[in-house]
């Protein structure tokens, strides 16, 4: 089932039965597609009250934001798929010791992917707050809360992802990509704290 093209209402209806998907990594989509969206928000607004020669900074962050707001979309969606592959792996039959590999490879793969979305997403993220920076600097004063809000919103989304990541992290056997998860994780931490400027910046223009 698609979800990033519903209704608000459907979505939530939907998030909120006991329906397993979609669930945490589709919010954390979700999140981030509402962050890219206020931020492009301002930057439309901006656009309209700048001189011509002040317009490149914001032009520049524009067209970042624009395939990524189409991404987080697109993500909602994908993450939800990678779960019901993961619940479809662990319903496979395990009756004999090929039925029993065949399954176990099949799960580990499938938990591999429902760690590679959410991990995109976090990317996608961290990718959009810094896109943002533009924003929090140039942007029309009168916007400047959305801003913050929009960074808010970007951060939320990376830190979901990352718990996903995490969640999934723990049915992982193979220990080379068990590694490479956990250095992402690092990675989003890391980039979070260096791109927590952009909210504070956002919010200091308030005062």
């Amino acid at each position: 089932m698609a979800y990033g093209g519903q209704s608000i209402d459907k979505f939530l209806n939907v998030l909120a039965s006991s329906a397993p998907a979609p669930g945490g990594g589709s919010v954390a989509a979700l999140a981030g597609a509402l962050g890219a969206s206020l931020l492009t928000m301002v930057g439309e607004i901006t656009m309209g009250k700048k001189k011509p020669e002040d317009k490149t900074p914001i032009e520049e962050a524009l067209r970042a934001l624009e395939p990524m707001r189409r991404r987080f979309v697109e993500l909602i969606d994908e993450d939800a798929a990678s779960f019901e592959k993961v619940m479809a792996a662990f319903k496979m039959p395990k009756e004999d010791e090929n039925q029993q590999q065949g399954r176990k490879a099949a799960i580990e793969e499938a938990t591999i992917g429902a760690a590679t979305v959410p991990l995109e997403t976090a990317r996608t993220a961290l990718a959009a707050l810094a896109a943002g920076a533009a924003l929090a600097e140039h942007g029309s004063r009168s916007a400047v809360s959305d801003v913050a809000c929009g960074a808010l919103c970007l951060e939320a989304a990376a830190r979901a992802a990352g718990y996903n990541i995490l969640i999934n992290l723990a049915g992982i056997e193979n220990a080379e990509e068990r590694t490479r998860f956990e250095g992402a994780l690092a990675e989003i931490e890391r980039r979070l704290g260096e791109l927590a400027g952009v909210r504070e910046k956002a919010a200091e223009r308030m005062g």
